[in-house]
């Protein structure tokens, strides 16, 4: 996947239109303060919105997620957002005030699915929480995977307030083509996140999500690897948990050991992300298994739950932290 870094507008319009409509085109969730030569330093991040993604690329229909929106936009109440027709679903962000701690933006989050989850029973909301690496695509641009009963090509398209007056097969129609509107929202009212409850206050635990692989993920690691572009840091964090459950926490010895460990923990990673369009669009096997050799063969072992809190991984208690030192 190209990836670029834009310091103008001249320079990211310019990165889009060369690729518009030859590849997806993506940007992203939030902005960054500081970058170096190739890539944005991740603790600079700006965290001052919630991204909601109401997916109905599998089992959820369009319809759906649609009125998952409303419902949605309805609790948030008089605050400023943005929403968008992503092709195959829909994107709403809500914008705050700039907290420290993604923890908060984390919280906002559950508050609102937990809402959802009561008003709608099940719903498309993506359940994937908060994290600052997560992409979305970029508006008025061509989602390669979507097309209309008719065939046409559905490009990524703003929606006003008024829009939501409109049904799903009026929204396909207008994203037959780019729509270049004044994004209308509520008033421009910035959110202030609430503060999270230390995890020591948090009742009840965060269940251990199914994978498409053989071994579980922590959901911490779940949350962080389940994406479009996860960090460095999380697949490294995702390695080292692999490698604690294959050689039961042990230090691998020999080299023979460390080669099998890292064969079976590479086929796993395949089994996982190698097929989906919408987790790890930049998977290479062989630039994995460079990778995740390192932290095989240097026994590296999966953080504590301390560390994982500190760097913004944890979202809520799993059997885990009940097990760890607070």
């Amino acid at each position: 996947m190209k990836r670029m870094i834009v310091r103008n507008n001249k320079e990211y319009l310019n990165f889009v239109s060369s690729h518009n409509g030859k590849t997806n085109v993506y940007t992203t969730v939030y902005n960054f303060g500081a970058f170096s030569e190739t890539a944005k330093v991740d603790n600079s991040v700006i965290l001052d919105r919630v991204f909601f993604d109401f997916d109905a690329h599998d089992d959820g229909s369009l319809e759906d997620a649609w009125e998952d929106v409303k419902c949605t936009i309805l609790f948030i109440g008089d605050v400023e957002y943005k929403l968008f027709f992503s092709g195959r679903g829909f994107h709403l962000f809500v914008y705050g005030k700039k907290t420290d701690t993604i923890r908060n933006i984390q919280h906002y989050f559950r508050t609102v699915k937990k809402h959802l989850d009561k008003v709608r029973g099940k719903n498309t909301l993506d359940e994937r929480v908060g994290q600052t690496t997560r992409l979305r695509r970029i508006p008025n641009t061509a989602n390669l995977s979507a097309k209309d009963s008719e065939g046409y090509l559905l490009f990524c398209i703003p929606l006003s307030t008024i829009d939501l007056n409109r049904d799903v097969e009026e929204i396909k129609q207008l994203a037959r083509s780019p729509r270049i509107i004044k994004i209308q929202t509520a008033p421009e009212i910035s959110l202030e996140f609430p503060t999270a409850p230390a995890l020591s206050e948090v009742i009840g635990e965060v269940q251990v999500p199914k994978t498409l692989g053989s071994m579980p993920i922590l959901p911490c690691l779940y949350n962080a690897v389940m994406t479009e572009n996860p960090s460095h840091i999380a697949r490294a964090y995702l390695v080292s948990w692999y490698r604690d459950l294959i050689s039961g926490y042990q230090n691998l010895t020999n080299t023979e050991d460390k080669k099998q460990t890292l064969d079976l923990i590479v086929d796993e990673l395949e089994r996982v992300f190698a097929e989906r369009d919408d987790i790890w669009l930049d998977w290479d096997k062989i630039t994995t298994k460079n990778h995740a050799k390192f932290t095989v063969f240097g026994n590296y072992n999966t953080p504590h739950c301390d560390k994982l809190i500190t760097e913004g991984f944890c979202i809520g208690k799993c059997w885990r932290y009940s097990n760890a030192n607070d």
